[in-house]
């Protein structure tokens, strides 16, 4: 092969592996999911998910938050991310008080990476609350770290417990 093959088939190769990530990431999304139940109404816990400007009070995983929770607005978030921490901007795609939060947040380039996350509030028969929280990654560099996205599931759970503590407080807090 001559040096202009040599090129055109090392080019030809990063384009399919790079073409096969966008395809895998999109057919085979990550989802991490953690539930718990609360004993908070789904009113008591949605107070504290609105509340974004209070989560640094409380979330050991959103450690600075705010903008107002409506569909169609955007949240300003900061996250603890290994040592240090990333700052994204998501935009609320549900915001159902009682029920469901749902934000969806990407990286700067389209199709690398993409998740939409959701908090999902379901009434309990004695006035708790179930709470599940879910993330849906998907692009190109999800097949890359499905193994770090896993992982988030004991940090999703922190969080469910967390909110469930900061609602007892403002129970607690009441007159």
């Amino acid at each position: 092969m001559n040096p202009g093959q040599i090129i055109t088939v090392i080019v030809a190769t990063i384009v399919c592996i790079v073409a096969g990530s966008f395809v895998h990431g999109a057919l085979r999304p990550v989802r991490v999911t953690a539930t718990t139940d609360l004993a908070a109404s789904p009113a008591e816990v949605w107070a504290v998910l609105a509340d974004t400007s209070a989560y640094h009070e409380w979330n050991p995983s959103i450690i600075e938050s705010s903008g107002t929770v409506a569909e169609g607005e955007r949240l300003d978030n900061t996250v603890v991310f290994g040592d240090g921490t990333m700052r994204f901007t998501p935009r609320v795609l549900v915001a159902d008080p009682g029920r469901e939060l749902t934000w969806r947040g990407s990286t700067a380039v389209p199709g690398l990476a993409e998740g939409t996350h959701s908090f999902v509030l379901s009434p309990l028969p004695d006035g708790g609350t179930r709470l599940t929280q879910e993330e849906t990654f998907v692009g190109a560099l999800v097949p890359w770290t499905t193994g770090m996205l896993r992982a988030m599931e004991p940090e999703f759970v922190a969080v469910n417990t967390a909110i469930g503590e900061r609602a007892a407080q403002l129970q607690q807090s009441r007159p």
